[in-house]
């Protein structure tokens, strides 16, 4: 039998988790050391947060890191120390250097919220969706200098559906991408893994996003506009303005059909939610959250305000 795979786990948010918990519960691997970002003030109180991570490094009893800059020389030494036959990173959080990458036995894999070379960088979720795309994935790749320009190792595919929010697609593609890293981690160590180069056509970058990203364009058509609700939901909330109330908006729904109206222009109220004119098309506003409420119905916001056709969103 052969020995268990030595593992160093790198990685922070709830993304991550998934991937960690199989590698713990499966038999051929053995966890010897996670690090994560380290703990960070949250809330109102600004009360030290750990890591989704950590959370679950620390129930498990394993070994946990959290360097301020994994660069550290202190920290090289600590993690070549462990003789690790993999490092495996799932949304860390810091870029790592050559030192580090070349550490382990066999190699540094990351696993990616995407179909590489679509999408490299900070956001490939969340960009996928506003973007409209209408298949995204995950796959693993050999970490190396560039960003995300490694030979890809696996993949797998998954539609965005006219269901999907952010949220959804998130947790779906975690669950696809734990899987898929002790898949890869396996196969490449019986040879049954070929490294692909990542084709130069189609290269994207997705960005981090910013302020402008989270307000609404009520002249793009009702598929963008919906898909940039439910791309953006529930974190961080599209932003719009509806009678000098701000507003999250959570749910949208795309109607193709032609509607008279101005964009961002209420076209109907109804216990359906919130019927709103875009450049082509509209919009069913299904779920919304006020500035400093919880999340509700539309229909629901709509009762005990003056709201009526022709009241603009924007």
């Amino acid at each position: 039998m052969r020995d268990k795979l030595r593992v160093v786990f790198m990685g922070t948010p709830d993304f991550a988790v998934p991937t960690l918990e199989v590698l713990i519960h499966d038999d051929r691997f053995n966890v010897i050391g996670v690090v994560t970002q380290p703990d960070r003030p949250k809330g109102r109180g600004n009360k030290l947060t750990i890591s989704p991570v950590k959370s679950l490094s620390l129930k498990h009893n394993l070994n946990v890191y959290q360097p301020n800059k994994i660069r550290e020389q202190e920290m090289v030494e600590k993690l070549s120390a462990l003789s690790p036959d993999f490092l495996v990173v799932v949304a860390y959080g810091q870029i790592l250097s050559e030192s580090i990458l070349q550490i382990p036995k066999y190699l540094s894999i990351n696993l990616h919220a995407s179909l590489l070379p679509r999408w490299r960088g900070a956001a490939p979720i969340h960009r996928a969706f506003i973007a409209g795309d209408q298949l995204t994935g995950v796959c693993t790749m050999i970490m190396e200098k560039g960003l995300d320009t490694g030979d890809t190792l696996l993949s797998e595919h998954t539609a965005i559906e006219d269901t999907d929010t952010v949220e959804t697609l998130h947790d779906r593609m975690a669950l696809m991408g734990s899987a898929l890293l002790a898949e890869t981690l396996i196969g490449f160590v019986e040879g049954r893994i070929e490294k692909t180069p990542q084709d130069s056509e189609g290269v994207t970058y997705a960005g981090k996003l910013g302020k402008k990203d989270f307000e609404i364009d009520w002249t793009k058509s009702s598929a963008m506009v919906s898909r940039h609700i439910r791309g953006l939901s529930p974190f961080p909330g599209s932003v719009t303005i509806l009678n000098g109330r701000r507003l999250k908006l959570l749910f949208a729904l795309a109607r193709e059909e032609d509607e008279s109206g101005d964009p961002g222009v209420i076209l109907s109220l109804s216990e359906s939610g919130i019927q709103v004119a875009c450049g082509k098309g509209s919009i069913l506003i299904t779920e919304l959250k006020p500035d400093g409420k919880g999340k509700m119905s539309a229909h629901s916001y709509t009762l005990g305000r003056a709201l009526k056709l022709g009241d603009r969103f924007g």
